[in-house]
């Protein structure tokens, strides 16, 4: 999922491989388009300096009615994403795992299946013992979190996402775990290796096909009905 980009390249790439989605964060929500698969970020990456493992909770408040709103634009829309993560705190398992609690049924209410971001620290047991529980692990925290426990999280979940992949010799190794997506804000910021290298592994294993766009149809008529009917 290259995060937030809906260029023309992506169009294509999308519908002759099957294999691109997007990504969206709050306030950058486009389309929908029925040949990209989405998912919904909630902004608080933004708002986390890494170095000093610092959140900035000032710079959140502002963002959350943004996420809100994206959250609700989803909710009523006529393609249904493939998750949304509920709001974490980057770099703090403790928090995030409160904001679990404070958030999810906002997202459950938007009838979005409920994703976490899992940080330094978090364990699979805790996981599991969320109510409820989440339907999709997004493994984030440090790098060195990510990648030290990436092969825990398969393990233990059926559908895992890893955030923050910007390097295509990744791309394979994470589809050997069985990893469901990946996302990345690098894919198409002028590194022509990178897109390059997505490019190479999307048409590696095309998978193109129209049931997206029969789903996509389905549930726009649906959505017709629900306004006819009220």
């Amino acid at each position: 999922m290259p995060a937030n980009s809906t260029g023309w390249f992506w169009h294509c790439l999308a519908r002759e491989t099957g294999r691109i989605g997007h990504l969206y964060s709050p306030g950058a929500q486009r389309g929908p388009f029925p040949w990209f698969p989405f998912a919904l970020d909630n902004g608080a990456f933004s708002c986390w300096d890494r170095h000093a493992n610092i959140f900035d909770f000032d710079k959140w408040n502002s963002i959350e009615p943004k996420w809100q709103r994206m959250i609700e634009w989803a909710g009523l829309g006529v393609q249904t994403p493939r998750w949304a993560i509920v709001p974490d705190v980057p770099g703090n398992a403790e928090a995030t795992l409160e904001r679990w609690g404070k958030y999810v049924q906002r997202v459950h209410d938007c009838e979005i299946n409920a994703a976490i971001a899992v940080q330094d620290g978090m364990t699979a047991e805790q996981v599991k013992a969320l109510r409820p529980g989440p339907v999709v692990v997004c493994v984030g925290g440090t790098d060195e979190f990510k990648w030290g426990t990436l092969q825990q999280w398969t393990a233990n979940f059926p559908r895992v996402h890893v955030l923050r992949v910007n390097q295509p010799d990744k791309l394979n190794f994470l589809e050997s775990l069985g990893v469901e997506s990946c996302d990345g804000t690098g894919w198409n910021r002028g590194n022509r290796k990178q897109t390059k290298g997505v490019e190479e592994w999307a048409r590696n294993k095309p998978t193109p096909t129209q049931s997206h766009i029969w789903r996509w149809c389905c549930r726009s008529e649906d959505k017709q009905d629900e306004l006819f009917s009220n």
